[in-house]
C-alpha cells in the first residue's frame, strides 16, 4: 500500500529530491519535512533513548522532541519542523564530539549583538486567534508582527498544505477559511515570519526570539500571546514506541503533507478531531482498522446536548454525521466507551491492546480486544501553551479536565493580570477554533485601543463568540469522558517520556515523602528532559492527587524557565561585561503551603532553622551524635538555594575570590581553604554511610582556565597562595591543559590544576543526607515558616519558636537559612552581614563526552562542568533577580547571552547543543568566608552560614555539630565567628 494519500484535487508540487537517512537513501518531495518524507518511506525510528531504546514522531509540531536526528553534523534537529534538501546526510544518532565526529555550529556566528526591533503589537502564533489579533490590531491602525515558529501560517488547526504539493483549488472549507484569513492578514498589512523561535518573554514589552536562526529581541508595547495547545500524554504500557503518535502529528502528515502516518491505523482518544482524522486517512486510500472512543455513544438523553449543537454549529455537527457515515461505509468499527491499555510491538508497534471502561475510567477485564497495527494515532484532548504567559507571571488556575492543567486567567478579550499581555486561543484555555476566532479578533481590537488607537467594536465577534461557547460547552458534554483513572497504570509503565521515569519509581518517590512537583523532580529528573515536563508534568500532579488526596497548587507546577522550549546555544552567545559584582537582593518570605497541619508544641533539644544542604547535614550529624534535632523549613526540603545548585565541589579559590576583584583583600576567602578539602573528604564518608543512594560524587580535579598571559600571572599568584594553605595546586600550560582536556579551546594559554575539585548531584545529595539523618532520629518538618523567637528567660532555659504551624520549645537554635539568614538574626536583634546574590545557572541537552573537570575562568564568571546524563551545566556567579509577580529568582537576558558566550570560547563544542534550561539559584553573600559558631551575649544559638554553601556544607555542619555537643571543636574557626564584623 502506497504511503501517499491521494485526493482528485491535490497534486504533488515539489520536485523529487533524495537524501540519506542512517546510510539508507530515501525519496521525498522538495517542501516537506524530513518526518513526513521518513514516513512515505515507512522509516519510523529516529531519537536514541539513554537507556538504549529507539523513539519516532509522536508530537509532529515540535514540542516532544522524540523525532530527533543529526542533519549534515547539526544535532537535535526536530523531524517533523525541518525540511528536507536533496543529498542532506541524516542520521538518527548524535555526533562524537571528536575532531572527526564534530558537533557542528547549530547557527552561525552570532556577531557582537543580537537584532532589535521594536513593534506596536506582537503577536506569537500564526493559528486561528493569533491571525485573527493581528487583523484586528493592523486594521484599526497597528504596526503589528507575527511570529510563528511553524514553516506555514494557520497553526494546528488549519494546517494548510505544504509546498510539496499543489491544489487547483482548497480541497475543504478547513483548507479555504485558513488561506482566506492568511491572504486577509497579509493584504492587511501585517508582516508574519516564519519559523520564528520565541524562546523567552523576559517582561510584557521585551521578549527574545530566534528569527531565521539569527537572536533578535523585540521591544513591543502591547503582546498577544496566541501559542495554541498540544495533545495530552496517556500513558499506557507500550506509549513510546516508534508508530505511536498523536492525532494532530497524523493529521500533520496527511493535511499538510499528504502521508499516511501507517499502513495499519488504530485511532483511539476522544472527541470527534478523531473521526475527522480517520475520514480523511479513509477517503485518502489509508486502512484504518478501528476507532475507540472513550465517552459512552450518545443518546436520546443528550437530546439538549445535541439541540444546543444544532442550534450553534449546525455546519459542524452535519460535518461530524459525515464522518460517522464513511466510517460504516469503509466497515471501520466504533467502538464507544473503549481505550487502548497497550501497545505491542519490540523496535516499533506491531499491536494495540484495548479494552471497555466503566463508569470510573477503568479498563473492564473483558472482553480484551487486540488490533494488529503500525500505527496508533492517540487523541484524548489537549493542554494549553501557557509557558510564555506563566514566565510573565500572568495569573493561572486549574482547569478540572481530563488529568487538570493551567489555564491563563482573562478576560473576553483574552486581557490577562498583566497591563497590555493578552492570550488567546487554546493557549489560555480549551475552547475550539471558532472560540479563537472570536477572542483573538476581541484582543487585537482591546490591543490596538490600549496604544491609543481608534478601534470600532468588532461587529458580531461577541455573538460569535457566545455561539462558539455554547457549541463547545455541548460538544463536551457529547464526548464526556470517564474520569482518568491512574491507579491502574502499572508500575512499569514510562511516565516521563525524555527521562524515562516509571510510574513505579514516582510511586515510590511520593510513598516515601516527595509528594510534590519540584521534590519529584529532584529526586527522579522527571520533567528535566528536553519537553521540559509538557509530556508529565500534569500525570505527575493528578498522581500526587490521587495517592495523598492534596491536589497540587498552582505555585507549586513547574516553574516558568527560559526557554520556553530548547533554543540552539549558539545564537544566543554575546560578550557582556562581567565584573560588576554580584547584586545582593534580600528576597521576601517565599513559603509555599506545602504542609499545613499543625502540630501545636513540639519540644527538642536542637532546632535548626533551614532544610537545605547545611540544615540536612547538621540533621545528619547531631542524630548521628545521640541529639535530639528537630529541622524546619518554610518549604520543601531542598527547594531553594540548595536545590538549585549547580554542584560544584570547589577547592581552589574563585577568581573573583582573589586578587583585586575579592571582597575585604581575600583575606577572608583565603582563610576558608583548608575548609575545602575537609569538606570534601566528608562527603566522601557521607556517600559511603548513605550506600544506597548515588550521590554522583566525582573528585576529577579542577581547571582555572587562562586566555591571556595575564591570566596565567593571575593563575600563578593564586596557586601560590592555595599551596601555603596546603592546597595541591600547579600551573600547567597550554600542551598540558589540552592533553588532559582536548574539547577546551585551543586558544587557551594554560590553567590551575586542583586535583581536589570534583562535582555531585545536589538533586540527589541533600536528599540522601536528609534520609539518613531521619533514619536516625532527626525530625525534618516542612511547610514550617519561622515568624518569631523568643529567649526564654534565665541561663540556658532555651527558645520559644513560633512557626506557621505550631510552636517549638527549643533548647539550642542553630541558623541554617542561608541567604535569609539575617531575617533569622533579626528576630533576636542580631545582626548577621548576610546578604541573597541571585544566580543563574545553564543546562544544555545531553551530550557526548566532553569534559571530565571542573572547569573554570581566570578572568571570566564560569564554571563549567559536564554530569552524570550527558548535560553541560554552565554557572560561574552570572547574575539574577527577583520576580516580584512570580515569586521567584528568574534569569536575566545579558546574563543567559554572556554565560554562553564564555561558556563556548572554553568549550567550542557548546555552540553545537542546545540549551534546554536556565534557572536561578540563591547564592550566600558575605565577605567570602562563613559564619559559623555562637554569638556573644546569647548561649544556644548558632550560626552556620556559609557562601560556598555545598562543597562547605559538611564541614560547617559538622563543626557547629562539635559545639553544641562537644563544646569545642578540633580546629581554630576564629576566623569564621560573627565577631570579626564587629
Amino acid at each position: 500500500m502506497s504511503a501517499r494519500l491521494t485526493h482528485s484535487s491535490i497534486a504533488a508540487g515539489g520536485r523529487p529530491i533524495r537524501f540519506w537517512y542512517d546510510g539508507q537513501p530515501v525519496d521525498g518531495l522538495e517542501g516537506e519535512t524530513v518526518a513526513a518524507a521518513l514516513a512515505a518511506s515507512h522509516l519510523r525510528q529516529m531519537r536514541h533513548t539513554r537507556g538504549g531504546g529507539r523513539r519516532g514522531l509522536y508530537c509532529g509540531m515540535g514540542a516532544c522532541f522524540d523525532c530527533l536526528v543529526t542533519i549534515d553534523g547539526r544535532a537535535s534537529q526536530r523531524a517533523c519542523l525541518t525540511k528536507a534538501a536533496d543529498g542532506q546526510q541524516i542520521r538518527s544518532t548524535m555526533p562524537a564530539g571528536t575532531p572527526a565526529d564534530p558537533l557542528t555550529p547549530l547557527a552561525p556566528d552570532a556577531g557582537a549583538r543580537p537584532l532589535e526591533r521594536e513593534v506596536d503589537v506582537l503577536v506569537i502564533g500564526a493559528g486561528p486567534a493569533g491571525l485573527s489579533a493581528a487583523l484586528a490590531a493592523r486594521r484599526a491602525g497597528a504596526g503589528v508582527l507575527v511570529l510563528d515558529e511553524r514553516l506555514q501560517s494557520g497553526g494546528q488547526f488549519f494546517k494548510p498544505l505544504a509546498p510539496s504539493h499543489q491544489a487547483a483549488a482548497p480541497p475543504d472549507r478547513q483548507f479555504a477559511d485558513g488561506l482566506a484569513l492568511e491572504r486577509e492578514v497579509l493584504a492587511a498589512g501585517v508582516t508574519i515570519r516564519q519559523d520564528a523561535q520565541v524562546w523567552a518573554a523576559f517582561s510584557p514589552h521585551d521578549v527574545s526570539a530566534l528569527i531565521d536562526g539569527q537572536a533578535t529581541h523585540i521591544r513591543c508595547r502591547q503582546l498577544v500571546i496566541a501559542p495554541g495547545a498540544y495533545e495530552r500524554p496517556v500513558p499506557f504500557p507500550g506509549w513510546t514506541l516508534p508508530g505511536v503518535m498523536t492525532t494532530g502529528a497524523a493529521q500533520t502528515l496527511a493535511r499538510a503533507y499528504r502521508v499516511a502516518p501507517g499502513q495499519r491505523v488504530v485511532i483511539a482518544g476522544n472527541g470527534p478531531l478523531n473521526l475527522q482524522l480517520a475520514a480523511e486517512l479513509l477517503a485518502g486510500g489509508a486502512q484504518v482498522v478501528a476507532v475507540l472512543e472513550s465517552a459512552a455513544r450518545p443518546s436520546a438523553r443528550d437530546w439538549r446536548q445535541l439541540l444546543a449543537a444544532a442550534r450553534t454549529a449546525p455546519d459542524l455537527l452535519r460535518q461530524g454525521w459525515g464522518y460517522l457515515q464513511q466510517l460504516r461505509a469503509h466497515k471501520v468499527p466504533l467502538l464507544w466507551g473503549h481505550a487502548v491499555v497497550g501497545a505491542e510491538g519490540a523496535a516499533e508497534l506491531q499491536a494495540v491492546q484495548a479494552a471497555r471502561l466503566d463508569a470510573h475510567g477503568r479498563a473492564t477485564p473483558s472482553p480484551a480486544l487486540r488490533f494488529e497495527a503500525d500505527t496508533l494515532c492517540l487523541g484524548y484532548g489537549f493542554i494549553p501553551s501557557t509557558e510564555l504567559a506563566r514566565m510573565l507571571g500572568c495569573e493561572h488556575r486549574l482547569a478540572d479536565r481530563h488529568l487538570g492543567y493551567l489555564a491563563t486567567v482573562t478576560g473576553t478579550d483574552g486581557a490577562t493580570s498583566l497591563p497590555g499581555v493578552f492570550v488567546v486561543g487554546d493557549g489560555a484555555d480549551m475552547g475550539g477554533s471558532r472560540v479563537a476566532l472570536a477572542r483573538g479578533t476581541l484582543a487585537g481590537t482591546a490591543a490596538a485601543r490600549n496604544i491609543g488607537l481608534t478601534a470600532s467594536e468588532p461587529s458580531g465577534a461577541g455573538d460569535r463568540l457566545r455561539r462558539a461557547e455554547r457549541f463547545q460547552q455541548a460538544l463536551w458534554s457529547l464526548y464526556r469522558a470517564p474520569p482518568v483513572a491512574l491507579a491502574t497504570v502499572s508500575d512499569d509503565t514510562l511516565l516521563c517520556r525524555c527521562e524515562e521515569i516509571s510510574f513505579g519509581s514516582v510511586r515510590e518517590q511520593i510513598r516515601a515523602g516527595r509528594d510534590t512537583l519540584a521534590a519529584l523532580k529532584r529526586n527522579t529528573r522527571l520533567g528535566m528532559g528536553r519537553c521540559q515536563g509538557r509530556y508529565c508534568a500534569v500525570t505527575a500532579a493528578r498522581l500526587i492527587g490521587e495517592m495523598t488526596g492534596r491536589p497540587t497548587a498552582v505555585e507549586q507546577y513547574f516553574a516558568p524557565r527560559p526557554p520556553a522550549r530548547p533554543v540552539p546555544a549558539g545564537a544566543l552567545g554575546f560578550e557582556k561585561p562581567e565584573w560588576g559584582g554580584h547584586k545582593p537582593a534580600i528576597t521576601p518570605n517565599l513559603a509555599r503551603p506545602v504542609e499545613r497541619a499543625p502540630f501545636h508544641i513540639l519540644r527538642t533539644d536542637v532546632l535548626v532553622i533551614g532544610a537545605g544542604v547545611l540544615g540536612s547535614c547538621l540533621g545528619y550529624y547531631l542524630a548521628k551524635a545521640g541529639q535530639d534535632v528537630t529541622v524546619v523549613d518554610r518549604d520543601d526540603i531542598n527547594l531553594q538555594a540548595s536545590g538549585a545548585n549547580a554542584g560544584s565541589l570547589h577547592v581552589q579559590l574563585l577568581s573573583f575570590d582573589f586578587g583585586a576583584k575579592a571582597q575585604q583583600g581575600g583575606g577572608p576567602a583565603a582563610a576558608t581553604l583548608p575548609l575545602g578539602p575537609m569538606s570534601v573528604r566528608l562527603w566522601q564518608e557521607i556517600q559511603a554511610d548513605c550506600s544506597e543512594e548515588d550521590l554522583e560524587i566525582k573528585i576529577t580535579g579542577g581547571l582555572m582556565v587562562a586566555d591571556s598571559e595575564a591570566g596565567m600571572r593571575f593563575l600563578e599568584a593564586k596557586a601560590a597562595l592555595e599551596r601555603s594553605h596546603g592546597i595541591d595546586a600547579q600551573v600547567i600550560d597550554g600542551a598540558e591543559l589540552r592533553r588532559l582536556a582536548p574539547a577546551l579551546s585551543g586558544k587557551l594559554l594554560g590553567a590551575d590544576l586542583c586535583p581536589m575539585e570534583g562535582k555531585i548531584n545536589p538533586l540527589r545529595a541533600t536528599y540522601a543526607v536528609a534520609s539518613r539523618a531521619q533514619q536516625q532520629g532527626a525530625r525534618f518538618l516542612r511547610g514550617c515558616d519561622v515568624m518569631r523567637i523568643e529567649r526564654r528567660p534565665g541561663s540556658g532555659a532555651g527558645f520559644v519558636v513560633h512557626t506557621s504551624r505550631g510552636t517549638i520549645h527549643a533548647g539550642r537554635v542553630v541558623n541554617a537559612s542561608g541567604a535569609w539568614s539575617s531575617t533569622v538574626g533579626d528576630m533576636l536583634g542580631i545582626r548577621i552581614p548576610v546578604k541573597g546574590a541571585p544566580l543563574q545557572m545553564i543546562v544544555t541537552e545531553p551530550a557526548p563526552p566532553l569534559i571530565n573537570h571542573l572547569v573554570a575562568h581566570a578572568d571570566r564568571h564560569l564554571s563549567l562542568k559536564q554530569a552524570a546524563t550527558g548535560g553541560l551545566l554552565i554557572g560561574g556567579g552570572w547574575t539574577a533577580a527577583f520576580h516580584e509577580g512570580m515569586r521567584l529568582n528568574r534569569a536575566e537576558r545579558d546574563s543567559i547571552e554572556g554565560s554562553l558566550w564564555v561558556a563556548r570560547q572554553v568549550l567550542p563544542a557548546v555552540s553545537g547543543l542546545h540549551m534546554v534550561r536556565c534557572w536561578a539559584g540563591m547564592n550566600v553573600n558575605i565577605d567570602g568566608a562563613p559564619i559559623i559558631g555562637g554569638v556573644s551575649g546569647l548561649p544556644g544559638f548558632y550560626n552556620a552560614v556559609t557562601s560556598n554553601g555545598y562543597t562547605l556544607a559538611p564541614i560547617t555542619a559538622h563543626l557547629v555539630a562539635d559545639l553544641i555537643v562537644r563544646g569545642r571543636t578540633d580546629i581554630d574557626i576564629t576566623p569564621f565567628h560573627i565577631d570579626r564584623f564587629l
